[in-house]
């Protein structure tokens, strides 16, 4: 049996009819339309792919795991696999997998069995199994990445096992593991274990014959595994011909807290130059340059939009019709000879002629809506128009306070704003004399005007100067709580260096408005970024002779505080 088209267009009219006359299942509809749609808004600016996965192993059941993809990078993937600290879990863990990932890597973390070496080693092979039958991976290219207890898994697990190895294995505060006392030899021992440059046969891939290259974080001020131990390790592996870079982390304790986003990025950069190639850094495309080009929010709104309308259109269609019968009110009452009671509460609302009174009210309502229009329009319009001589007299009259016309003034004789638009001046004078209103500390008006109202960073002229907004929104509510310039500079630097990769190469962005959006700049970049974020602040910052960041204290200029890790190998 075959329904007819337009049976089936005739039944879904008429239950939408049903639904437009029932106001509660209307804005039900409505409020599951908006909701969805702000659902696919988020989940379309989320800038990663995760797949939930579980790994079965003979005789130790399955456990958890999660791969983190960046939608921005071209597939497969570099791979890391992250294992996490005792303690800790995978749902724990979401912050370092998305740090790394970030990078253009896919990295896979697993929920491994702390108490039990056998039921790891199963698990971990399970892992690489599945790994390597998955299309978004890039199985020739692995790194391991362990924190604590998983670093010392896997150090583990490579000294024991021949089939698996990494090309890069990165150790966060891991110390000494029992394995390697069969290596171990004292520095005046000699002969070697293997030969000249050769080395010793635990780290020999029996497949490949590849050695992963070491790096090793490790806080100075580690309680759990101190630092002699990572040192005597380091010296192991060397020892044994493996390539070791060991970094220190100045007054960091086993579980780095705050610089945590800071080491995991570093960690990332790491992986993906040495498993790519130096140049691979500066080729990733940034979060935020991917974010930038999605859909924005109204998009994913229109059905609910649509809905709306279309509620509008069939209440007010429905009142027209009377009760639902299709006969409307008036000829339904003409032919029972009675005058609809609309018509006559109309007839009485309008009987006489108008009054001066209600005359009075719409001439009141006429001018109010054209100062509104006309309001709006000169706070719209002016700022998108090219800075000349008239627009920026209409700015300083009529778009400036009366409080701010000073710092105004100081802006358009400090530097030809020739070419820029006018919303840009006006950015940099309302909102530092908003945040100077909001920060904790008092400065000069010249100290003010100089180096944070200011947003010339360097002499060199042709610079980005839309930064302002960016910055302070993604700062100021970091450091709002803080009493003192230096704490302040301290959290500015920290979150810099967690979104912004620090390398060298060529045709790398120094401008800050593109450098923010990036996130990858040079030690130049860097620097003047680090200005920018500090006066976008409230800091009073510039660049000293050596084109280093140096802030205001009340003891005058000092060097601005550095981030934990700046470039690869510092």
């Amino acid at each position: 049996m075959t329904v007819h088209p337009r049976t089936i267009a005739a039944v879904g009219w008429s239950w939408l009819r049903s639904l437009v006359s029932h106001p509660v299942w209307a804005l039900v509809l409505l409020a599951a339309l908006g909701f969805g749609g702000s659902l696919a808004w988020a989940k379309a600016r989320d800038p990663f792919d995760r797949i939930w996965f579980m790994v079965k192993t003979p005789e130790h059941g399955q456990t958890r795991g999660v791969a983190v993809l960046p939608k921005n990078a071209a597939k497969p993937l570099p791979v890391v696999l992250y294992l996490h600290g005792a303690g800790g879990s995978l749902r724990r863990s979401g912050n370092e997998l998305r740090q790394m990932a970030e990078l253009g890597l896919a990295v896979v973390g697993l929920e491994y069995d702390q108490t039990n070496m056998a039921a790891f080693d199963a698990q971990f092979i399970a892992l690489h199994q599945y790994v390597t039958r998955q299309k978004w991976a890039e199985t020739n290219v692995m790194a391991w990445v362990g924190f604590s207890l998983g670093a010392q898994r896997q150090l583990s697990f490579l000294l024991e096992q021949t089939e698996w190895r990494p090309e890069v294995l990165v150790r966060l505060a891991g110390g000494w593991v029992p394995e390697l006392e069969s290596f171990h030899r004292p520095s005046s021992a000699l002969p070697a274990l293997s030969g000249p440059g050769e080395p010793a046969t635990g780290f020999r891939d029996s497949a490949s014959g590849k050695i992963p290259r070491v790096l090793i974080l490790h806080g100075d001020q580690d309680n759990v595994f101190p630092l002699a131990d990572a040192e005597r390790t380091a010296a192991c592996l060397r020892t044994n011909g493996v390539s070791v870079n060991m970094t220190v982390l100045p007054g960091q304790s086993h579980t780095p807290m705050a610089d945590r986003g800071i080491i995991f990025r570093a960690i990332g950069e790491h992986c993906l130059t040495e498993l790519r190639g130096t140049q691979a850094l500066s080729e990733y495309r940034s979060v935020a340059a991917w974010q930038a080009g999605a859909k924005p929010f109204l998009f994913y709104w229109l059905p609910a939009l649509f809905w709306s309308g279309l509620w509008f259109f069939g209440t007010n269609h429905r009142h027209r019709t009377g009760n639902g019968t299709g006969v409307p009110l008036a000829a339904s009452a003409a032919s029972s000879g009675e005058e609809p009671a609309a018509t006559t509460e109309r007839k009485t609302r309008f009987a006489g002629e108008p009054t001066r009174l209600r005359i009075g009210l719409w001439c009141v309502a006429i001018l109010l809506a054209v100062v509104a229009i006309a309001w709006t329009a000169l706070h719209l319009i002016p700022p998108r128009l090219t800075i000349r001589d008239r627009t920026l007299t209409l700015a300083r009259d009529y778009l400036i306070r009366p409080s701010q016309r000073a710092d105004f003034d100081f802006l358009v004789a400090e530097a030809p704003w020739s070419g820029k638009r006018l919303q840009s001046l006006l950015t940099h004078v309302e909102l530092a004399g908003y945040n100077r209103r909001l920060v904790n500390w008092e400065l000069e008006d010249d100290l003010y005007r100089k180096f944070v109202l200011s947003p010339w960073v360097s002499s060199e002229g042709g610079e980005e100067l839309n930064w302002r907004r960016p910055l302070w929104e993604s700062l100021y509510p970091r450091i709002r709580r803080e009493t003192d310039l230096t704490g302040a500079a301290g959290i500015v630097v920290r979150h810099l260096r967690e979104r912004v990769s620090i390398t060298g190469g060529e045709n790398l962005p120094v401008e800050v408005e593109t450098v923010w959006r990036r996130q990858i700049t040079n030690a130049k970049g860097f620097e003047r970024v680090y200005v920018a974020a500090l006066r976008a602040v409230g800091v009073p910052a510039r660049l000293n002779p050596q084109g280093r960041a140096e802030f205001w204290t009340a003891a005058g200029w000092q060097p601005a505080p550095r981030p934990l890790i700046e470039a690869l190998g510092e």
